[in-house]
């Protein structure tokens, strides 16, 4: 049995004990309470930037991605996330906090895909169909319930983006804080892996 194997395992004994009912939290810094944005991939537009705020909603500091180039998206990923433990089918939940300020068309989104370890994706979506409703003023709790696709050989993988307009002065700025992207592995998945991992632990006995 693998490492992998050993740890999707584990998170089933859990489940099926019913100590996490809620799953296992996949996101690395979600809070980026590490003080950095250790755990992010980043792929900025010719005028953005991604770095740490204090301006947070909870703990120490949040995330702060601004794009200034108009027609463009800056975006951040929590990518390739839960390799050897995320199942096709499985119950993917992800939450986060979030506020910004867009002007002449600026917007943001907040999308999912399915990874597939050669390259491409089985399954992606923008969460909510549409772009987030996102509050200068105040922190806003944004929740969504997806499934894993057909293939999750290369994990899954969460993008938030600061997308500006064609207009001239099209400006996108999103805090998010408080990531949280939860797998639930699928009942009869989560009970065969909890029997494996007892089986394998007798075995080494």
């Amino acid at each position: 049995m693998t490492t992998k194997t050993l740890t999707r395992a584990t998170i089933a004994l859990a489940l099926t004990a019913g100590v996490a009912n809620a799953g296992i939290d996949l996101a690395v810094n979600g809070g980026f309470e590490a003080g950095d944005t250790s755990g992010w991939q980043s792929f900025p537009t010719g005028n953005s930037s991604f770095d740490v705020s204090t301006d947070a909603f909870s703990g120490a500091f949040s995330g702060r991605l601004e794009n200034l180039a108009s027609g463009s998206a800056a975006v951040i990923k929590q990518a390739n996330v839960g390799i050897g433990i995320v199942e096709a089918g499985d119950e993917i939940n992800i939450s986060f906090w979030a506020k910004g300020a867009n002007a002449n068309g600026g917007v943001n989104f907040a999308e999912f895909f399915s990874e597939i370890d050669a390259g491409g994706t089985s399954s992606s979506e923008i969460l909510g169909g549409a772009p987030l409703n996102i509050s200068d003023t105040e922190w806003r709790f944004f929740s969504f319930t997806t499934t894993a696709g057909a293939d999750v050989s290369g994990g899954v993988t969460l993008q938030l983006t600061a997308t500006t307009g064609a207009n001239i002065g099209s400006t996108s700025l999103l805090f998010v804080d408080d990531v949280i992207i939860s797998v639930v592995p699928a009942p009869a998945s989560a009970a065969m892996l909890a029997l494996g991992g007892l089986a394998a632990a007798r075995r080494r006995r």
